[in-house]
């Protein structure tokens, strides 16, 4: 079991929260659902499901909500410009208004010795100076995510759900990194996008370092690990003519399980 750490950055932070198995609130009954596979429940469970931390949007301007704040791009400028604007919504009792996020105060003392207070602001919605990244933008999180030694957490897509933005993945060092991610999302290219604070915005999935960039050695050659190899699946087909549910009843991990009937 591994243990994860979240340092809220301001007051009633929209959270992460465990990814559990299932991604509807009521499975169906019956053999064939998703939710029976466990390759796709094992992966639905993976890591930390990351919640809008306000609510936001992309739409023509008449159709954003009351009271919210609408704006573009720095770069959306004619003679090509999104009719739609981006807008936010305030949530001051979550330390944000008018797209900034109000983070906890920093105490330190100078080089007199004296006792300071750094105020840091962040944007809740940002853009990138490029003109060939005006479909990118910026959400930024109100929290710090560390996580054991040598163990990255890869920020992406909502693993088998839906998203309402198209994610860019990002893998960060969250064992050191003392910043707030800021996740990067893609806007479509038309059609009104609304996000509710707390809506399912992305995935944090944990990989360990020593992970990265694997040997890979094909066996084409016959082998004792070929052989051991061609045994192993004259079983698997064996049992899977047993029992379709084969996979579930084999499998060495518990993750992802559901606790519904078997079909």
């Amino acid at each position: 079991m591994m243990d994860a750490e979240i340092f809220p950055l301001v007051p009633g932070a929209i959270l992460p929260q465990q990814s559990p198995a299932a991604v509807r609130a009521r499975v169906p009954a019956g053999y064939g659902v998703q939710e029976q596979c466990l390759p796709f429940t094992a992966a639905a469970a993976l890591g930390l499901l990351i919640g809008a931390p306000f609510a936001f949007g992309l739409c023509l301007p008449d159709e954003a909500p009351t009271g919210a704040h609408a704006f573009r791009s720095p770069l959306d400028a004619p003679p090509h410009a999104d009719p739609r604007r981006f807008y936010v919504v305030d949530a001051p009792d979550r330390g944000f208004a008018r797209n900034a996020l109000a983070l906890t105060p920093i105490p330190f003392r100078d080089s007199a010795g004296t006792l300071n207070q750094m105020n840091p602001l962040q944007p809740g919605i940002s853009f990138f100076d490029r003109a060939d990244q005006q479909d990118l933008f910026k959400l930024h999180l109100p929290f710090v995510l560390r996580t054991p030694s040598g163990i990255d957490t890869l920020f992406t897509a909502p693993v088998n759900r839906a998203a309402p933005f198209a994610v860019v993945a990002g893998l960060v060092e969250t064992d050191w990194f003392p910043h707030p991610v800021n996740l990067v999302l893609k806007k479509p290219q038309d059609g009104a996008v609304h996000v509710m604070a707390g809506d399912i915005v992305a995935h944090a999935i944990f990989v360990g370092r020593d992970t990265r960039r694997p040997t890979l050695s094909v066996q084409t050659q016959p082998s004792k690990e070929a052989g051991a190899q061609r045994n192993a699946l004259l079983k698997w087909y064996i049992a899977r003519a047993r029992n379709r549910s084969a996979y579930k009843r084999l499998a060495r991990s518990r993750h992802g399980r559901l606790d519904h009937k078997e079909g």
